[in-house]
């Protein structure tokens, strides 16, 4: 379980730059190492939070956030929670979002659309195996010319060519090879990660060789690692608020969130169950999380 009351006391943006600030947000979303992300981050350079928000702040003005990761016959709830954050945050910062999936998973989200006023059926786009994924990636991304790519906890293609879960099994005709993604479009990309098996954590190649999972190989510009990837697009959005002065996590509420795509059948990866809950958590674990995350960008966005 995550010890909230300890985070809190280390986070304090009053008495520290926001370099400073990054590497205390960073540990926090590592802090209870439920798969070995803190062992990542300690064999790894620090100050990744920080690139990343740079990253995101620069070139918001057109995003693809791609998200999804399959269990069982449905989707995780780890992941399009942290994405549908980040789609309102780029509409904050004045830029454009589309959320992109396998349509299986995009359908899904369709049905949320009535219970979310921050995502409208324009925002999500389904792409699926009727025909050469390739010229599906290729036509879209002409069509919106991409400023910057966002992967939130999606699987990632393992050295072998095939995409596995973190029980060994192969999910490859679950999910769509989204490394094609990082080919065809001429801009820059960030990946949120909770695991080793998800897109751009190739970058940690050899801290993960010390854990139990068949890593992903692929890399991306920016990478942020978290407990729970929902946590690392909250952390990202939080430290980015710095940047643009606003708070980019100020309408977020998660617990809200978690029950609109648990009742679209959207699950909790750990159970099996369509709970609002992410990878086992309570929603009050994250629900913390992100107020403690609010109150840091709050403080960031007026500047100190």
């Amino acid at each position: 379980m995550h010890d909230l009351e300890g985070v809190d006391r280390g986070v304090n943006p009053q008495k520290t730059s926001v370099s400073a600030l990054a590497l205390q947000l960073e540990e926090l979303l590592v802090s209870s190492d439920r798969r070995g992300m803190a062992q990542v981050r300690q064999l790894w350079t620090p100050g990744y939070l920080h690139t990343a928000a740079e990253l995101f702040v620069r070139h918001c003005q057109r995003v693809v956030i791609v998200s999804g990761f399959p269990v069982g016959e449905t989707y995780e709830t780890d992941g399009p929670a942290g994405a549908i954050a980040l789609l309102q945050g780029v509409k904050d910062c004045g830029g454009q979002a589309r959320l992109v999936g396998f349509t299986p998973y995009i359908d899904r989200l369709r049905n949320c659309v009535a219970g979310l006023p921050q995502l409208n059926q324009r925002d999500l786009l389904a792409l699926d195996r009727s025909g050469d994924v390739c010229e599906q990636l290729q036509g879209y991304m002409a069509g919106f010319a991409p400023t910057l790519l966002i992967f939130v906890a999606v699987p990632g293609q393992a050295a072998d060519g095939c995409y596995y879960n973190p029980r060994f099994e192969d999910i490859s005709d679950r999910t769509l090879p989204w490394e094609k993604l990082l080919e065809l479009a001429d801009c820059y990309s960030i990946a949120i990660a909770d695991s080793g098996n998800h897109l751009g954590m190739g970058r940690v190649a050899d801290p993960l060789a010390r854990l139990s999972i068949v890593p992903a190989v692929s890399w991306t510009d920016g990478l942020v690692i978290a407990d729970i990837a929902n946590w690392g697009a909250c952390g990202l959005l939080a430290l980015a608020s710095a940047f643009v002065r606003k708070n980019l996590l100020r309408n977020l509420h998660l617990t809200p969130l978690l029950e609109v795509l648990s009742r679209s059948g959207i699950v909790d990866s750990v159970t099996g169950m369509a709970t609002a809950s992410e990878d086992g958590l309570p929603a009050f674990s994250g629900e913390a999380v992100v107020t403690t995350l609010r109150n840091a960008a709050q403080t960031l966005q007026s500047g100190f």
